[in-house]
Protein backbone atom coordinates (compact mmCIF):
# COMPACT_ATOMS: atom_id res chain seq x y z
CA UNK A 1 0.00 0.00 0.00
CA UNK A 2 2.67 2.10 0.70
CA UNK A 3 4.45 1.12 -2.18
CA UNK A 4 1.16 2.67 -4.79
CA UNK A 5 0.85 5.63 -2.66
CA UNK A 6 4.48 6.69 -3.66
CA UNK A 7 4.10 5.87 -7.05
CA UNK A 8 0.47 7.71 -6.99
CA UNK A 9 1.92 11.12 -5.30
CA UNK A 10 5.44 10.46 -8.23
CA UNK A 11 2.72 11.00 -10.88
CA UNK A 12 0.39 13.03 -10.02
CA UNK A 13 3.18 15.78 -9.29
CA UNK A 14 4.79 14.89 -12.22
CA UNK A 15 1.76 15.40 -14.34
CA UNK A 16 0.24 18.15 -12.91
CA UNK A 17 3.57 19.54 -13.17
CA UNK A 18 3.27 19.09 -17.05
CA UNK A 19 0.12 20.32 -16.99
CA UNK A 20 0.61 23.58 -15.59
CA UNK A 21 3.49 24.02 -18.04
CA UNK A 22 1.33 23.19 -20.92
CA UNK A 23 -1.22 26.04 -19.75
CA UNK A 24 1.09 29.01 -18.80
CA UNK A 25 3.23 28.64 -21.50
CA UNK A 26 0.44 28.59 -23.90
CA UNK A 27 1.38 25.53 -25.78
CA UNK A 28 -0.98 24.83 -28.59
CA UNK A 29 -3.61 22.67 -27.85
CA UNK A 30 -6.60 23.63 -30.29
CA UNK A 31 -7.47 26.18 -32.69
CA UNK A 32 -10.62 28.41 -32.46
CA UNK A 33 -11.84 31.66 -33.65
CA UNK A 34 -12.40 34.14 -31.38
CA UNK A 35 -12.44 37.48 -32.09
CA UNK A 36 -11.73 38.04 -35.96
CA UNK A 37 -8.18 36.09 -35.10
CA UNK A 38 -6.77 32.01 -33.81
CA UNK A 39 -6.78 31.52 -30.43
CA UNK A 40 -4.80 28.14 -29.76
CA UNK A 41 -4.51 28.02 -26.47
CA UNK A 42 -7.01 28.85 -22.92
CA UNK A 43 -4.99 31.44 -21.63
CA UNK A 44 -5.35 33.21 -25.44
CA UNK A 45 -9.18 32.45 -25.22
CA UNK A 46 -9.58 33.90 -21.45
CA UNK A 47 -7.36 36.95 -22.33
CA UNK A 48 -9.35 37.54 -25.31
CA UNK A 49 -12.49 37.92 -22.88
CA UNK A 50 -11.17 39.44 -20.14
CA UNK A 51 -9.76 41.82 -21.86
CA UNK A 52 -12.94 42.68 -23.79
CA UNK A 53 -15.29 42.70 -20.72
CA UNK A 54 -12.47 44.58 -18.63
CA UNK A 55 -13.62 42.78 -15.54
CA UNK A 56 -10.43 42.07 -14.86
CA UNK A 57 -7.63 44.64 -14.58
CA UNK A 58 -5.06 44.77 -17.88
CA UNK A 59 -1.85 44.21 -15.61
CA UNK A 60 -3.48 41.20 -14.05
CA UNK A 61 -3.80 40.02 -17.60
CA UNK A 62 -0.75 40.92 -19.04
CA UNK A 63 1.18 39.58 -15.85
CA UNK A 64 -0.90 35.56 -16.97
CA UNK A 65 0.10 35.82 -20.38
CA UNK A 66 3.99 37.26 -20.26
CA UNK A 67 5.57 33.90 -19.13
CA UNK A 68 3.69 32.52 -22.89
CA UNK A 69 4.77 35.58 -24.55
CA UNK A 70 8.05 34.95 -23.25
CA UNK A 71 8.20 31.42 -24.15
CA UNK A 72 7.49 32.02 -27.84
CA UNK A 73 9.82 34.61 -28.09
CA UNK A 74 12.91 32.60 -27.29
CA UNK A 75 11.35 29.35 -29.51
CA UNK A 76 10.74 31.72 -32.29
CA UNK A 77 13.85 33.81 -31.86
CA UNK A 78 12.31 37.09 -31.71
CA UNK A 79 12.86 40.00 -28.97
CA UNK A 80 11.89 39.48 -26.37
CA UNK A 81 8.16 40.72 -25.37
CA UNK A 82 8.09 44.08 -23.51
CA UNK A 83 5.23 43.88 -20.29
CA UNK A 84 4.09 47.13 -20.73
CA UNK A 85 3.45 47.03 -24.90
CA UNK A 86 2.19 43.09 -24.81
CA UNK A 87 -1.07 44.07 -26.16
CA UNK A 88 0.30 46.42 -29.00
CA UNK A 89 -0.10 43.55 -31.53
CA UNK A 90 -3.16 42.58 -30.64
CA UNK A 91 -5.85 43.44 -33.32
CA UNK A 92 -8.26 46.17 -31.45
CA UNK A 93 -11.17 45.39 -33.74
CA UNK A 94 -11.11 41.85 -31.98
CA UNK A 95 -11.75 42.78 -28.67
CA UNK A 96 -15.75 43.35 -28.94
CA UNK A 97 -17.40 40.87 -26.37
CA UNK A 98 -19.18 38.16 -28.33
CA UNK A 99 -18.06 34.54 -27.30
CA UNK A 100 -19.07 32.20 -29.53
CA UNK A 101 -17.34 29.24 -27.63
CA UNK A 102 -18.90 28.70 -24.39
CA UNK A 103 -17.72 25.38 -23.52
CA UNK A 104 -14.65 25.85 -24.66
CA UNK A 105 -14.40 29.39 -22.48
CA UNK A 106 -15.53 27.84 -19.80
CA UNK A 107 -13.10 24.71 -19.99
CA UNK A 108 -10.13 27.07 -20.47
CA UNK A 109 -11.48 29.38 -17.15
CA UNK A 110 -11.63 25.46 -15.65
CA UNK A 111 -8.09 24.15 -17.09
CA UNK A 112 -6.03 27.58 -15.45
CA UNK A 113 -7.52 27.50 -12.30
CA UNK A 114 -6.94 23.82 -12.01
CA UNK A 115 -3.51 23.98 -13.30
CA UNK A 116 -3.22 26.62 -10.38
CA UNK A 117 -4.57 24.55 -7.34
CA UNK A 118 -2.91 21.27 -8.41
CA UNK A 119 0.63 22.66 -7.55
CA UNK A 120 -0.90 22.50 -4.22
CA UNK A 121 -3.33 20.18 -4.21
CA UNK A 122 -4.58 18.10 -6.83
CA UNK A 123 -8.11 18.36 -8.34
CA UNK A 124 -10.70 17.24 -11.03
CA UNK A 125 -10.67 20.79 -12.29
CA UNK A 126 -8.51 20.52 -15.12
CA UNK A 127 -9.55 17.75 -16.14
CA UNK A 128 -13.05 19.05 -16.16
CA UNK A 129 -11.92 21.43 -17.80
CA UNK A 130 -10.09 19.73 -20.85
CA UNK A 131 -13.44 17.77 -21.55
CA UNK A 132 -15.32 20.62 -22.05
CA UNK A 133 -12.63 22.04 -24.51
CA UNK A 134 -13.13 18.75 -26.00
CA UNK A 135 -16.88 19.03 -26.30
CA UNK A 136 -16.74 22.37 -27.27
CA UNK A 137 -14.54 21.95 -30.18
CA UNK A 138 -16.15 18.25 -31.24
CA UNK A 139 -19.58 20.44 -31.50
CA UNK A 140 -17.71 22.96 -33.59
CA UNK A 141 -16.54 20.16 -35.98
CA UNK A 142 -19.87 19.01 -36.36
CA UNK A 143 -21.57 21.91 -37.03
CA UNK A 144 -19.45 22.83 -39.37
CA UNK A 145 -19.91 19.90 -41.16
CA UNK A 146 -23.61 20.03 -41.47
CA UNK A 147 -23.75 23.67 -42.15
CA UNK A 148 -22.48 22.58 -46.35
CA UNK A 149 -23.41 27.22 -47.05
CA UNK A 150 -20.99 28.23 -45.49
CA UNK A 151 -18.36 25.33 -44.87
CA UNK A 152 -15.86 26.65 -47.06
CA UNK A 153 -15.17 29.76 -45.45
CA UNK A 154 -14.77 28.35 -41.82
CA UNK A 155 -13.52 24.99 -43.19
CA UNK A 156 -9.81 25.24 -40.93
CA UNK A 157 -11.46 27.59 -38.25
CA UNK A 158 -12.07 24.93 -35.51
CA UNK A 159 -8.37 22.40 -35.10
CA UNK A 160 -7.68 19.62 -32.62
CA UNK A 161 -3.58 19.81 -31.62
CA UNK A 162 -2.06 16.51 -30.11
CA UNK A 163 -1.07 17.96 -27.05
CA UNK A 164 -4.98 18.76 -26.29
CA UNK A 165 -4.38 14.93 -25.71
CA UNK A 166 -1.27 15.03 -23.70
CA UNK A 167 -2.89 17.97 -21.34
CA UNK A 168 -6.34 15.54 -21.02
CA UNK A 169 -4.07 12.75 -19.92
CA UNK A 170 -1.58 14.64 -17.77
CA UNK A 171 -4.79 16.52 -16.21
CA UNK A 172 -5.94 12.90 -15.53
CA UNK A 173 -3.44 11.50 -13.91
CA UNK A 174 -2.85 14.18 -11.80
CA UNK A 175 -5.74 13.18 -9.53
CA UNK A 176 -3.68 11.23 -6.95
CA UNK A 177 -6.77 9.47 -5.50
CA UNK A 178 -7.60 7.77 -9.23
CA UNK A 179 -3.99 7.33 -10.02
CA UNK A 180 -3.45 5.17 -6.60
CA UNK A 181 -6.97 3.13 -7.56
CA UNK A 182 -5.06 2.19 -10.96
CA UNK A 183 -2.02 1.16 -9.27
CA UNK A 184 -3.76 -1.00 -6.99
CA UNK A 185 -5.84 -2.52 -9.69
CA UNK A 186 -3.09 -3.43 -11.92
CA UNK A 187 -0.38 -4.47 -8.84
CA UNK A 188 -3.87 -7.28 -7.79
CA UNK A 189 -3.78 -8.43 -11.11
CA UNK A 190 -0.95 -10.77 -10.62
CA UNK A 191 -1.94 -11.92 -7.15
CA UNK A 192 -5.46 -12.88 -8.78
CA UNK A 193 -3.94 -14.75 -11.49
CA UNK A 194 -0.83 -16.58 -9.26
CA UNK A 195 -4.40 -17.75 -6.82
CA UNK A 196 -5.70 -19.57 -9.58
CA UNK A 197 -2.67 -21.31 -10.21
CA UNK A 198 -2.60 -23.17 -6.94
Amino acid sequence: MAVSKKWASIISVVASSLFAFLIVFQIPLFRVACRNKSCESPLEIMSSELIASEVIPSSVVKTILYPGAFAKSLITGSNLPSYHHLFDDMNRASLSSDIHHLEVFAGSCLCLLGALLNLFKPTRISFLGTLLIFWGLIRDILLLDSAHDWISAHRNSVRVYPMLFLASLSAFLSMRSDVRKIIKCFRSMPLSKSTKED
